[in-house]
């Protein structure tokens, strides 16, 4: 059993989103916690605001994915059978 890396560019699941968040907020604690002024705060703010509509986005990539797979499922699943 393997175990991946999350995806920035393709997001396959919640655990995805949540990693990435994570190691965010990691980032931002860590760069904070060394240096902190104003420019530095400005700069978390911008990478955070990045961070959240990346998480959107990933969100809804996720969603129109599961939305085709559904459908494709019951395409192929006949009401008869």
């Amino acid at each position: 059993m393997g175990v991946r890396l999350p995806s920035v560019r393709h997001p396959h699941s919640f655990y995805d989103v949540f990693s990435v968040v994570v190691a965010a907020v990691a980032i931002m604690a860590l760069v904070l916690t060394i240096r902190y002024g104003s420019v530095i705060r400005l700069e978390m703010a911008v990478f955070m605001t990045v961070v959240f509509l990346w998480v959107g986005w990933a969100i809804e990539r996720i969603l129109a994915e599961s939305k085709d797979r559904s459908r494709r499922q019951q395409r192929r699943k006949r009401p008869w059978e």
